[in-house]
């Protein structure tokens, strides 16, 4: 891991890419995306994870802010299927049913294909998509404990928790402060395209830490970050001079872990419990947010007010280490189907 906190699996390098060739695409029989006159040509292969996973519940909950439904390259007919950023490399992914074990992903060919390229797109998302949880048992456990927890979890069957960066998933919930979640995807695309390198596809990785500690913080605002840019001015200094290493946190006891990501300017302990569960796969975190302190008070509280430290520590000790796949389920839960 390196010091910033990326957890490579392999360092994969998609090709250059103009930042004017985005819009106005098509794709031919052949897999070829057309940009203009020039011609990418895009690599397919099929995933097959451990157990099922919904993309539409699992990118669609809250949790990721880099994914927007699409078409997937040659095949329109998916039902389901999207476009984001996994690291520094662009992808499509699908499926050809709503719930199921495997994740068709696309991606744009080097210029200099290497034999290795494609498994190690493999690799990568597995990992992003932790294709090590138990996710027929976690969802057998946390439907037999009671409460809502039953048509939660059916509602957001194959919801997976996400294994993400941990610099941008960081970046991201600094990002995140009092705004929703189509304007905070719309900034850190903004924040990739003026600052990112190249990931293929016509997008752009996240920011590096060094990339943006770099910037005047009135740069940062003109990049849509508002009152934001100087917490995320001061989350990219102290990780690129070391003052906050998120190597360290991975096997931090989390009341420590939350404290050291708080000292991050405009972090608070439902930003570092999100950085926690979403960038470190911290399952024991309960991130509560308004809409998680309304759905514990209304079905596990009788209705009683409970301040947000109240609710954390009653999810925490409710669901112990599964915690943050049942705050996922009711946030997906709650924001979509539940009644008002």
């Amino acid at each position: 891991m390196c010091r910033c906190g990326t957890r490579h699996v392999r360092t994969l390098h998609p090709p250059p890419r103009s930042r004017a060739m985005v819009a106005g695409t098509i794709w031919n029989a052949q897999r070829v995306r057309l940009v203009g006159e020039i011609a990418i040509h895009i690599r397919q292969t099929k995933v097959t994870l451990s157990g099922p996973v919904s993309l539409e519940a699992t990118l669609e909950c809250g949790q990721a802010f880099r994914w927007q439904r699409a078409r997937f390259p040659g095949r329109s007919e998916l039902p389901v299927a999207y476009r984001g950023v996994i690291g520094d490399l662009a992808v499509a992914v699908g499926q050809e049913d709503r719930v199921t074990n495997e994740i068709l992903v696309a991606w744009q060919e080097s210029p200099e294909p290497r034999s290795d390229f494609e498994d190690g797109v493999s690799d990568l998302v597995r990992r992003y998509f932790s294709d090590g949880d138990d996710i027929e048992a976690i969802e057998d456990r946390l439907s037999r404990s009671g409460g809502v927890m039953a048509e939660a979890v059916r509602h957001g069957r194959g919801l997976r928790i996400l294994t993400q960066t941990p610099w941008e998933c960081l970046a991201s919930y600094v990002l995140s402060l009092n705004k929703n979640i189509p304007s905070i995807s719309k900034t850190i695309e903004y924040l990739a395209t003026c600052y990112g390198e190249p990931a293929g596809m016509g997008a752009f990785a996240f920011p590096a830490p060094e990339a943006i500690a770099s910037q005047e913080v009135s740069s940062l605002r003109e990049s849509k970050c508002g009152f934001r840019d100087k917490y995320l001015h001061d989350a990219a200094k102290k990780v690129a001079l070391g003052e906050l290493d998120l190597s360290l946190l991975e096997s931090m006891p989390i009341a420590l872990a939350r404290q050291e990501l708080m000292k991050v300017r405009g972090v608070g302990p439902k930003v570092a419990d999100c950085v926690l569960l979403f960038g470190y796969h911290r399952l024991e975190v309960f991130p509560v947010d308004v809409w998680i302190a309304r759905a514990v008070s209304r079905y596990f509280l009788d209705g009683k007010p409970a301040s947000p430290g109240r609710v954390r520590e009653y999810g925490e000790r409710r669901f112990g280490p599964l915690a943050g796949y049942a705050q996922e389920h009711l946030f997906y839960w709650i924001r979509t189907t539940a009644p008002r």
